[in-house]
């Protein structure tokens, strides 16, 4: 492989911008927004009785929670979708600036959402598949595929492309996806080791309830502040790394990712132009 230089990015930095999105800048379409949309599949769970006390019912049951968690997964990954959305407004902006129209990120989310969940498929299809093959396939697929998901929101080149992308900005940044993964996981973990507490603290109500209420905190704090993350982490990549493209002669490739203000407008985008250096006169003598 030719050596290139890489520029720096910080797993740290990724979520320091997730919380100060999630928690400062947009609480509401981060935070209380996705849990009114949610609200019905969760509070769906939350009534169905536990399997194992209801077993001349279990049909019905199982079939009432897994149209639950399939409408809940759908409804996650049109909220992500529009999360990802979001964190591209504010990109590369000062701290006082606010998202974009919340309105039209659901719009271009909705319109992203069969590639995403088609995607997030193959990925799951393919860890899956990989884990057959013991540990390091498992790795490599989920490395070299996390940044698909993102592509294919926020870079619609098609399915196989956005794959083929993930693939490109993930060379060499091994340390720094196992990091955002360690991060991410131990965030999760933290909510059900809370439950795990609270349940051993006061066992009555049984193990279900506290399970339960460990995955809808799941949803409703850790994963978009997660996704906020991997979409900052995502957009760093892009803007460090952008992809060659054909341009014509005389005219600058444009980059990859831009600032808010100049997705917004890109004529506010500065121009740059090369120049020739002319030699000096002076320093010819000198050196003669």
């Amino acid at each position: 492989m030719p050596h290139r230089a890489r520029l720096p990015i910080s797993s740290r930095h990724a979520f320091a911008l997730a919380f100060d999105m999630a928690f400062r800048r947009d609480l509401v379409h981060s935070i209380l927004v996705p849990l009114a949309l949610q609200a019905p599949w969760f509070v769906t769970l939350a009534l169905v009785p536990p399997l194992t006390r209801n077993r001349d019912r279990l049909f019905e049951y199982t079939l009432l929670t897994a149209l639950a968690l399939i409408g809940q997964w759908v409804t996650w990954h049109l909220v992500a979708a529009m999360l990802r959305f979001r964190a591209r407004s504010v990109f590369n902006t000062p701290a006082s600036a606010h998202p974009g129209e919340v309105a039209g990120h659901y719009r271009a989310a909705l319109g992203r959402l069969v590639p995403l969940l088609g995607t997030e498929l193959v990925r799951t299809f393919s860890s899956w598949l990989s884990s057959l093959f013991l540990v390091v396939p498992v790795l490599y697929i989920g490395f070299k595929f996390s940044m698909a998901t993102e592509a294919v929101v926020l870079r619609p080149k098609g399915f196989f492309g956005s794959f083929r992308r993930s693939f490109e900005l993930t060379e060499g940044r091994f340390e720094r996806w196992l990091e955002m993964i360690v991060i991410s996981v131990v965030l999760a973990l933290g909510v059900w080791f809370t439950a795990a507490l609270l349940y051993v603290g006061v066992p009555g109500p049984g193990p279900d309830p506290y399970a339960k209420a460990a995955y809808i905190l799941l949803f409703v704090f850790v994963l978009p502040l997660v996704q906020y993350a991997w979409t900052f982490f995502y957009l760093r990549l892009e803007e460090i790394d952008p992809p060659a493209v054909a341009v014509d002669e005389g005219k600058a490739a444009e980059p990859a990712i831009l600032g808010a203000a100049a997705w917004r407008d890109r004529g506010a985008q500065p121009q740059l132009r090369l120049v020739e250096l002319k030699p000096d006169p002076a320093e010819d003598e000198r050196e003669s």
